[in-house]
């Protein structure tokens, strides 16, 4: 994965041990210190209804989970290195994929139980670097993109059956699939390719899943992430390079007019746009803005920006659900939590938080959330950057 801040586009530091995911991608306090500027240290009114953010720490191998803008405990022995997460449908189970370290390698999938928090025995010889992960609206099939490290760029998507455990050759896409997303009928999925400009399509009624021709966007662009709105009809690409956000016409593999992104704070020149989640309605689309700290309410299809909602340092995913907008911070080690627009308290994690996903229950027999640690040998001279493997 390319480190394409500032318009750069050089791969991201690594460190001696490893995305985006499906959603990605801040410099805020440490637990403990002031809140952040426009911030409400409160919890949410008495009846708001808080969806449960289950947070992965991709520098450890646990998740953080969250609700009603508190901590309440923490998920261990997920693989090493987690990145990319992804609910079942019925909310009984959650996948992690486990990118790893350099130097402790994990390929694999974990489930994790919603009802009693325990990870699972892990999905083995997936494929190297798992990254992103997305689960079909039936809930028989996880697809997971394969990042591979540094000095061997991945390019391949593999299908996991989730009653088996099973795991498909892989199919062939652009280098470095970032993000993936499944139309909401769950016969198409489409990946973010975000070293070949492109977008692959992928057939997924057939056996094996067929790719398609990529839509192909311009040579100077990065697609870090992708996201379909409900309705299925298109999928909005983000270009960390430009930085902009690309509506594609699923129907017709059109890609239309773009729409370059402002962020409120000065100093980058182009937001470098990590994670895109949209609204259930499909009326709006926020973006995480790890170059500028920021998180961007964009109306759709219109593509007017709405609001610019601080975040912590490097946000690296964003998830939606209702009036509530969760957004990981990667250099500030917590998750941002608004609820109709107003900042809460951020909720510290556990050390670099990449990905996150929701749901409306919350786990039972979670250990606390002061047992999240940094494994020794993850230790970083540069603890902003995650495990993506090795520079070249």
């Amino acid at each position: 994965m390319r480190n394409t801040g500032g318009g750069g586009a050089g791969r991201r530091l690594a460190v001696v041990g490893a995305l985006s995911a499906a959603a990605v991608m801040l410099v805020g306090p440490a637990a403990g210190a002031a809140t952040p500027a426009g911030a409400v240290p409160r919890t949410p009114a008495a009846g708001a209804v808080a969806p449960t953010a289950y947070v992965t720490n991709s520098q450890t191998n646990t998740v953080s989970v969250v609700t009603k803008g508190a901590s309440v405990g923490t998920i261990l022995h997920v693989g090493n290195g987690p990145v990319g997460i992804a609910v079942a449908p019925d909310q009984k189970t959650a996948y992690v994929a486990d990118y790893g370290f350099s130097n402790a390698v994990a390929r694999t999938v974990t489930p994790i139980n919603l009802v009693t928090g325990k990870a699972l025995a892990p999905i083995q010889h997936v494929g190297t670097g798992p990254m992103a992960i997305a689960i079909t609206p039936n809930g028989r099939w996880a697809y997971v993109t394969l990042e591979g490290t540094g000095r061997a760029p991945g390019h391949q998507v593999v299908r996991i059956n989730l009653v088996t455990h099973a795991v498909s050759p892989p199919v062939a896409v652009g280098v470095n699939p970032e993000s993936i997303a499944i139309t909401p009928d769950g016969t198409m999925a489409y990946v973010a390719n975000l070293s070949s400009h492109s977008v692959t399509p992928i057939n997924l009624t057939t056996t094996p899943p067929t790719p398609g021709k990529p839509i192909v966007l311009p040579k100077t662009t990065a697609p870090r992430a992708i996201a379909i709105t409900p309705d299925g009809t298109r999928a909005y690409v983000l270009d960390a390079e430009t930085p902009a956000i690309f509506p594609i016409n699923l129907k017709t593999g059109a890609v239309l007019s773009k729409k370059v992104l402002v962020c409120k704070k000065a100093g980058d020149p182009g937001c470098t746009p990590t994670a895109i989640a949209i609204s259930a309605d499909g009326k709006d689309a926020y973006v995480a803005a790890a170059g500028s700290a920021d998180a961007l309410e964009v109306s759709l299809p219109g593509l007017t920006s709405l609001k610019v909602l601080p975040t912590g340092g490097y946000p690296d995913a964003v998830a939606v659900s209702g009036t509530w907008l969760f957004v990981t911070n990667g250099a500030s080690n917590d998750l941002s939590v608004f609820h109709n627009a107003r900042a809460l308290k951020p909720v510290p994690t556990g050390p670099y938080p990449f990905g996150v996903a929701l749901t409306s229950t919350v786990a039972a027999g979670l250990s606390p959330a002061t047992a999240v640690r940094a494994p020794a040998h993850t230790e970083s001279p540069n603890p902003a950057q995650p495990f993506y493997g090795v520079s070249p």
